[in-house]
């Protein structure tokens, strides 16, 4: 189980922009009252699972892994969509275009972006029928 995920930035502000912006397309509003540096999205500890942004604590600047990714649940494939979307027009970048792979079998529907400090997130839609898209 997974109560929280933190990634390191370099510039908060910066990525605060991008994580409202895909966070909004799937319903997780930014949580309030944290303390300076912080920001975070979802629940809180006590209601389930969160995702936070600051700056490392040992000073040195963020980086990213390799291999490291968060992977965020969506409703359907348009919101898969419009997540990419929102993440590409806050400073993302693309790491793979919205849908199946074929390494993962025809109703796993995902697109992968990279934050501003190049931290890799997928949003995914599990169950995905084509029959049912309609791709907009």
């Amino acid at each position: 189980m997974n109560i929280y995920t933190t990634f390191g930035t370099n510039d908060l502000a910066r990525t605060v922009r991008f994580y409202d912006a895909v966070f909004a397309v799937l319903d997780q509003p930014r949580l309030p009252d944290w303390p300076e540096g912080w920001a975070g999205w979802g629940q809180d500890y006590d209601n389930g699972t969160g995702f936070w942004v600051c700056a490392p604590f040992d000073g040195s600047p963020a980086s990213t892994g390799n291999g490291t990714m968060v992977g965020f649940p969506a409703r359907n494939a348009a919101q898969v969509r419009a997540f990419h979307a929102a993440g590409l027009a806050h400073g993302g970048t693309d790491a793979g275009v919205p849908g199946t792979r074929s390494y993962y079998g025809p109703d796993f529907y995902v697109a992968y972006l990279r934050d501003p400090d190049g931290n890799k997130i997928s949003c995914f839609h599990y169950h995905y029928d084509p029959a049912t898209d309609a791709g907009d």
